[in-house]
């Protein structure tokens, strides 16, 4: 009986995961995986790592590494075995995670929308990258820039993130703007 009931409940655990990511729609950060997991007392921390782990080396999961933060999100096969096995899930827990969803999903989404990451580059210059995505993930704008000091990369992250709503507008106005001054294209 025991065997049994660890393999089947290893299976739901992993089960769980998996109906975590598809409701939410989007990836997930390693913390905010678990910090729903161990919220609800489902599997300790441990387990949690090594179910990501097994769920990336079966290619239900694909793993990405942005700054410090872990990141996963639901393969196609892994969307497929959910659909497959979605009745191993209780209605309790199905109910729990639609309801974590729906309270979290904006602040999630809110704070992937908008990135702002510099690195180091070889010359001593760093590469600065913001980003902003829609609601769905789709990227709305994207710059690369390089600056001669870590404090020019820092200033310029803390601003398009205080400020990316503003620039985007601003960008996007003055790219499109009909330039009146330019000469009529030759036939």
């Amino acid at each position: 009986m025991s065997m049994q009931y660890s393999t089947k409940k290893l299976a739901e655990n992993k089960l769980i995961i998996l109906h975590l990511l598809q409701k939410m729609g989007i990836s997930l950060s390693n913390s905010e995986i678990c910090q729903f997991l161990l919220e609800k007392n489902y599997m300790d921390y441990f387990s949690i790592q090594q179910y990501l782990s097994e769920l990336e080396t079966a290619g239900w999961l694909e793993k990405t590494q942005e700054q410090n933060n872990t990141r996963y999100t639901l393969t196609d096969d892994g969307e497929e075995v959910m659909n497959y096995f979605i009745t191993r899930i209780s209605d309790e827990v199905k109910n729990e995670i639609n309801t974590y969803v729906r309270e979290n999903s904006k602040r999630i989404r809110a704070e992937y929308a908008v990135t702002a990451n510099y690195f180091p580059e070889l010359n001593g210059d760093f590469l600065v990258k913001c980003g902003l995505c829609d609601d769905t993930g789709a990227t709305l704008m994207e710059i690369s820039v390089s600056v001669v000091s870590k404090n020019q990369a820092q200033n310029i992250c803390r601003n398009w993130k205080k400020n990316v709503n503003q620039y985007y507008r601003e960008f996007l106005s003055s790219l499109a703007a009909e330039d009146t001054a330019a000469p009529a294209e030759e036939e």
